[in-house]
């Protein structure tokens, strides 16, 4: 039977959830998502989620989301024949919505397929991230802040301060775009796992200096940590406050019944964030390469 792709429906989440972990072990060896999470993304404006169907079985998922100036693309397919017909029509879909569109497709861990499907028709690898993890013990040293910094979480009413606080330590980064406070609070406060006890802010006086806005991973794994966005503004860094933040996460996660926490980090990042990770005792787990097209 051909492959046949579809729009996506939220009647499909269950059997997106089966075919995405079914991928995941393929790709990296351990759950991913869960239905919570796959869920979230319909209410997602701007995004186009779609599946390969053969004989009423899915065999591939793909999402496509137009951000500023291109266009991201996820696909996870279960065979080698399946990864063409995504990327084909993540292509057809980009092409009737801009002229020359960018398209950016990610292949995640060891994925035997997607790699292949995007250097087939012409896409190439410009950047690649990496997922760093740790596993928690009794001995995570004590975190050294500077002197005159207060460390707090977040009251109701500040998000638009973090989230310019956080706009201005990430925009010396590879690609960075402002993005508009309200399509920020979508991805960041509308989630299904948003807990401000989780935002950690340090501030020196009425300044807000530096963030680390953690999370529950998105499998849902009660066990597993997640450090979001963590970012110092410009004037403030080389002072040790990235480091002392993430300790504090670290031993934060630990009090709250974790056994690991993970981050992703650009693996070309100028600041110096990857060698700062290892130091604090994380390490590489997986690695993501990107691949674009210009149509």
């Amino acid at each position: 039977m051909s492959i046949a792709i579809r729009p996506a429906t939220e009647e499909d989440v269950p059997a997106i959830h089966a075919l995405v972990e079914e991928h995941a072990r393929l790709a990296f060896g351990e759950p991913e998502l869960d239905e919570v999470e796959i869920r979230s993304w319909f209410r997602l404006p701007g995004i186009w989620l779609a599946v390969a169907e053969r004989d009423g079985e899915l065999v591939g998922y793909m999402d496509v989301a137009q951000e500023d100036g291109h266009f991201n693309v996820d696909t996870r397919p279960l065979e080698a024949e399946v990864a063409p017909a995504l990327v084909a029509a993540a292509e057809e879909y980009a092409r009737g919505r801009a002229e020359a569109p960018v398209l950016r497709g990610f292949v995640q861990g060891n994925d035997p397929f997607c790699r292949p499907a995007f250097e087939a028709v012409g896409w190439g690898p410009i950047r690649y991230s990496f997922q760093m993890r740790i596993q928690l013990t009794d001995d995570i040293p004590e975190p050294r802040w500077p002197d005159g910094l207060t460390l707090r979480t977040m009251r109701p009413g500040e998000e638009e301060r973090v989230c310019a606080t956080a706009v201005e330590a990430f925009s010396d980064h590879w690609d960075f775009r402002p993005k508009a406070y309200e399509e920020w609070h979508r991805r960041m406060v509308d989630r299904p796992r948003f807990d401000p006890s989780l935002w950690w802010l340090v501030e020196e006086g009425e300044e807000l200096v530096a963030t680390s806005l953690n999370s529950w991973h998105f499998s849902g794994d009660p066990r597993f940590g997640w450090v979001d966005t963590l970012g110092v503004r410009p004037r403030w860094r080389r002072q040790g406050i990235a480091t002392a933040l993430l300790l504090h996460s670290f031993r934060d996660f630990r009090e709250r019944g974790a056994t690991r926490v993970g981050l992703g980090v650009d693996g070309e990042n100028t600041t110096g964030a990857v060698r700062l990770y290892e130091r604090a005792g994380m390490h590489v787990v997986r690695r993501n390469d990107t691949y674009e097209k210009v149509l």
